[in-house]
């Protein structure tokens, strides 16, 4: 190959590397701008009712720091605040990761105690540190306190995922709380939310098939 046709070839592969990351570009755009970033996590959405259960599990999301929860975490403990006031269950497992000095699952049951929950309706789990390992700690204290039935919080486009890791521990007598992250579109963009829903969910569809990779699900 001489000097020239090097350096055409070069070009052309420049050219098209361009056109593809263009096109990209506009695809990703298209999805995570508008109302189809919301439908695009419309398969993860499943619906369902919380029933009443012999312990309420709140699955962490995460921390800011040592004070705040995550909107999202937040958004999660004040769900299985919520269902304990109802009465759907008497205890809550508060689950979740220690890592990097701060702890998640501690936090919640700080926020759930300063809103009226009693210290001794809260079980904290701070051994996993992924929500794998947090379906395995659950499923361990389900057994050990002779409970049945639990009701899961978590984010909505989560519940595939978790529901499947819960069957494939043999724990099927499950009710979800599906907490959303954000709402429908009410007009032809969605840039306030899209990027969130469009990365989430895609989060979702490769955990699926990670977990389903690693006989999890």
């Amino acid at each position: 190959m001489t000097r020239e046709q090097r350096i055409q070839s070069i070009r052309r592969f420049v050219v098209a590397g361009s056109r593809l990351f263009g096109w990209t570009a506009v695809v990703v755009s298209i999805l995570a701008l508008t109302p189809l970033a919301y439908y695009y996590g419309s398969p993860l959405r499943i619906q369902g009712q919380p029933q009443p259960s012999d312990v309420i599990v709140l699955l962490s999301h995460g921390q800011l720091d040592d004070q705040w929860l995550s909107p999202e975490g937040a958004q999660r403990t004040w769900a299985a605040l919520r269902l304990y006031k109802l009465g759907l269950a008497p205890v809550i497992i508060s689950s979740g990761s220690s890592h990097g000095g701060l702890d998640q699952a501690g936090l919640q049951a700080k926020w759930l105690m300063l809103a009226g929950v009693p210290s001794q309706a809260i079980l904290v789990e701070r051994r996993s540190s992924r929500t794998y390992e947090s379906a395995i700690e659950v499923v361990r204290i389900l057994k050990a306190n002779g409970w049945q039935s639990a009701v899961v919080v978590t984010s909505e486009l989560d519940v595939p995922r978790i529901r499947g890791v819960f069957r494939k521990l043999g724990c099927t007598n499950l009710s979800f709380q599906q907490v959303p992250e954000f709402g429908p579109p009410s007009g032809s963009f969605y840039y306030h939310s899209g990027w969130r829903a469009f990365y989430h969910s895609t989060y979702e569809y490769a955990g699926l098939i990670l977990y389903k990779w690693n006989g999890w699900i």
